[in-house]
């Protein structure tokens, strides 16, 4: 626990944090307030909160897992890379941290191991260092970014703190919303009744969803090509839920005493595009990924209705 000085007041929080919690990085310590493990005179508050003085600062550090510096030799699907960053496709099933039972085998060990290969005999710098820049969740596929170094994640962080990068999904909702495009604006926060699960409440933090819905079937499910304008922890499944258009394949955040639907092998969800600017360079950097065969399968035993 820390109590601010008076004198550090107006100081982003995790800048604070990260000169307080040292050696953690201070895009460590933005994923330790994202997952809610931060609080400030007892309510959780954004990276970007701006600290007074008097606050009491509360601190959950999670135990590192066993095998997080562990590499692994992984075929990954890698989209573009060069001395400083590299963007990869996520298949779907393959988790992202290792973490109670997923302790080997994750996107992060597969990462290490292609680094090693890259990293010369007499290297000085020590075992490389992957940074992953955001999350996708374990049944989720797609395009992540991955900074190389120190100042290439914080770079990235950053763009992605100040909503500078561009992220749009394709996602299988259940139902036809009635409007063609939309916005989705909700406070998103953790779940009173389940703290493993998000929901949208009054006391949640800002969060932007716009959609435009791509297709309809008559078996009554509609394709929706979705941007995030904020980046909160399940944003579009909470968000599509609290609609009533919870994504197709969704175990938790699908309407309970809905359908079975066993034809979906995962959650319908797959993160199709992303934009940013390459913190060295200053390149503005475009990806696109197409759906991949296990999603496009499912879609495909649906009948599209006519535009």
């Amino acid at each position: 626990m820390f109590q601010v000085d008076p004198g550090e007041s107006k100081k982003r929080l995790d800048q604070y944090l990260a000169q307080k919690c040292l050696p953690f990085s201070r895009s460590r310590i933005q994923r330790i307030i994202d997952e809610g493990l931060v609080t400030v005179n007892g309510a959780e508050e954004a990276a970007s909160y701006k600290i007074r003085g008097g606050d009491l600062i509360t601190v959950l550090i999670p135990p590192p897992a066993p095998s997080a510096d562990n590499p692994e030799q992984m075929d990954l699907n890698i989209v573009y890379e060069d001395e400083t960053l590299l963007v990869i496709n996520k298949p779907p099933k393959l988790v992202v941290h290792p973490a109670p039972g997923h302790r080997s085998g994750t996107l992060l060990n597969g990462l290490l191991g292609h680094l090693l290969k890259e990293t010369p005999p007499d290297n000085e710098e020590g075992p490389p260092r992957a940074g992953l820049v955001h999350r996708l969740d374990q049944d989720t596929s797609g395009l992540m970014v991955v900074g190389k170094t120190p100042e290439v994640l914080d770079h990235l962080m950053g763009q992605f703190k100040d909503r500078q990068v561009s992220k749009s999904y394709i996602a299988l909702v259940i139902g036809v919303p009635p409007s063609k495009r939309g916005t989705i604006d909700a406070p998103i926060g953790r779940s009173s009744g389940d703290r493993k699960k998000f929901a949208v409440t009054a006391s949640g933090k800002p969060s932007l969803t716009r959609y435009r819905i791509m297709k309809t079937y008559r078996e009554g499910y509609s394709l929706v090509d979705i941007t995030l304008l904020t980046g909160r922890t399940h944003q579009i499944r909470v968000h599509f839920q609290h609609l009533g258009y919870p994504l197709a394949g969704d175990p938790v955040y699908r309407k309970r005493g809905g359908k079975e639907e066993t034809q979906f092998p995962r959650i319908m969800l797959h993160a199709a595009r992303l934009g940013f600017t390459h913190p060295v360079t200053g390149e503005e950097m475009a990806f696109s990924s197409p759906i991949p065969e296990d999603m496009q399968g499912a879609i495909d035993t649906l009948t599209e209705t006519a535009p």
